[in-house]
């Protein structure tokens, strides 16, 4: 009688542990390149029967009865699929949600350097635009300001005052890939409508010095750090003139040239 009554019980407990729910039977959310994936669901036990159906999203399946089963042919960004198992138990569901990126989405660009006088002032930002679920953002590497949406590829980007704004286009593309590029952004304050008398004005990176070639009156040059903050200003004579700048730190810098009423920048960077 003992022994019946321990077999009965034996039994009894193997079946509430059968009947306990599973904690993720669709298996575990999936983030991959592409719209093809290898679902991850438990297997089955004996007796029981699953089927694969869509929630949201489209997919294919190889083998809509097996737990791991092929699916392709998924929608770019968010699919859910569900998991149902019917069994003597009764019927079960779970759903798991299959994250598509798409490797077609370009590589962060975060378009030309701008010069915008008068300064301060907004300009518009011209990033490369990604292709959903792949996202991206703006930030600032130097400088100071503020986006109208760090979101958006076109925001309108405002400084609150003269100097080199370096911003940062991030692009998270999930499994496919992450890339980022660098635009600068520099503030001139009081530039006129007319175009300034000088000829030309150069860096020469070898000789680590600001070359003009000028006519007409004198020049003065103001040269700005790329936190907008003034290093050094001068005038130089009209004609050819240079200026030896190989003392500064290494970094990006910006001269402001002024020549009757007229200005024009230049950025250059110092390296050793």
């Amino acid at each position: 009688m003992l022994r019946s009554c321990l077999f009965a019980s034996l039994s009894l407990s193997a079946l509430h542990a059968f009947a306990q729910p599973r904690a993720n039977p669709a298996g575990p959310d999936q983030f991959i390149c592409g719209n093809a994936a290898t679902m991850q669901a438990d297997p089955l036990s004996s007796g029981e029967v699953g089927v694969w159906s869509v929630l949201q999203g489209t997919a294919s399946f190889a083998n809509q009865s097996s737990p791991s089963t092929l699916v392709v042919g998924m929608s770019y960004g968010e699919n859910v699929l569900r998991w149902t198992i019917y069994g003597n138990a009764g019927t079960t569901s779970d759903q798991v949600s299959i994250w598509c990126y798409n490797s077609a989405s370009p590589a962060a660009e975060a378009g030309p350097d701008q010069t915008v006088p008068p300064w301060p002032g907004s300009v518009q930002l011209n990033g490369s635009v990604p292709i959903a679920p792949a996202t991206c953002f703006w930030t600032i590497l130097s400088g100071s300001g503020t986006f109208s949406d760090p979101t958006d590829p076109q925001a309108l980007f405002t400084a609150p005052g003269l100097g080199t704004n370096v911003l940062q286009w991030s692009c998270d593309n999930g499994p496919c890939t992450s890339t980022f590029d660098a635009v600068v952004i520099e503030g001139v304050v009081g530039v006129g409508e007319s175009q300034p008398q000088i000829m030309s004005m150069r860096y020469n990176a070898a000789m680590q010095t600001i070359v003009l070639e000028t006519n007409g009156e004198t020049v003065d040059l103001a040269l700005f750090d790329a936190q907008g903050r003034m290093v050094h200003q001068r005038s130089l004579p009209a004609g050819s003139s240079s200026w030896m700048v190989g003392d500064l730190p290494q970094g990006i810098y910006t001269v402001r040239s002024q020549q009757a009423g007229a200005a024009a920048t230049m950025r250059f960077a110092v390296s050793r």
